[in-house]
């Protein structure tokens, strides 16, 4: 939950019939720039992200912090979906309410993504030039992260997937757990099920499921392809121990960019959350920061 001695501010922005619900922190003094935030699949900002907002306003930022549609206090058709379309909508809604509301330009705004939301920020990037981009541990090539994916499961999950999109136009939903101890889940890496649970705060009351389509367009989204298109200052931090994204990817990636830092830590692709990486990538974060 965030600090309410800080200055904060909860706000809906309207996408479509929508609304997304997103936290405003304002530091005390006039901001540096305005980071915008949100979380990985399946995740909500009240898991974790806070403290990431808490820590850029307390540098001198403002940060907008939000939730897509269908998770945590945004609404949606759908819950829980996650579409890569879709979630780019959503950043380009609280993205154009800053810069309406906020008088703000897109060369005062950074995009911070973290797994999931780290592809939405770079895809955003190859199209616009922003002040800068932060991105840790971020999805960067599906077809490869594809390869990582438990074999015996592959099958099965694609089947979930057709039915969820068969069900779809009748508003059903089939869904997958995010993760799962027998790894029969969407993030299916070996440390994925005590990794997702053991960042979840002890009261918060998450749900372990999402719209199973997703399997079935996750290896099309590869920001790989895109990355030398983007022209803004980009940090990419890849994790070595990473189940999920192949750290080769992340690498790969991250020596296409035009004006790219790259930093890598010796953890797995939850240890943003944890000690000691955690402050140590807010330290390399903190110094990006301080070179824009």
């Amino acid at each position: 939950m965030p600090n309410q001695d800080l200055n904060f501010q909860s706000i809906y922005i309207p996408i479509q019939d929508d609304q997304i619900q997103a936290d405003i922190y304002t530091p005390t003094h006039t901001a540096k720039a305005t980071i915008v935030m949100a979380h990985g699949l399946g995740g909500e900002k009240q898991v974790g992200l806070a403290e990431f907002a808490e820590y850029y306003q307390q540098l001198g930022y403002q940060v907008c912090v939000f939730d897509h549609r269908g998770f945590g206090k945004s609404t949606g058709k759908v819950k829980n979906l996650v579409a890569k379309n879709s979630q780019l909508n959503d950043w380009k809604a609280v993205i154009e309410y800053l810069k309406t509301h906020l008088k703000l330009n897109d060369d005062h705004l950074i995009l911070w993504g973290y797994s999931f939301s780290g592809a939405h920020a770079l895809t955003l990037a190859s199209t616009h030039k922003y002040k800068a981009i932060i991105t840790t541990f971020p999805h960067v090539d599906g077809l490869a992260s594809l390869g990582l994916y438990p074999k015996k499961y592959l099958l099965a999950s694609t089947w979930n997937a057709i039915q969820d999109l068969a069900y779809a136009p009748f508003g059903k939903v089939k869904t997958m757990p995010v993760v799962a101890q027998d790894r029969f889940a969407i993030l299916a890496g070996e440390d994925c099920y005590d990794g997702y649970r053991g960042i979840i705060p002890a009261d918060v009351q998450w749900d372990n499921a999402v719209p199973a389509r997703i399997v079935a367009s996750i290896g099309f989204y590869r920001p790989i392809t895109i990355a030398h298109k983007i022209q803004s200052p980009t940090l990419v931090i890849g994790a070595e121990k990473d189940s999920l994204i192949p750290i080769k990817s992340t690498r790969k990636l991250a020596s296409k960019l035009q004006s790219g830092q790259y930093a890598e830590e010796e953890c797995g692709h939850f240890d943003l959350f944890n000690e000691p990486f955690k402050s140590h990538i807010k330290a390399i974060h903190q110094k990006f920061l301080e070179s824009l």
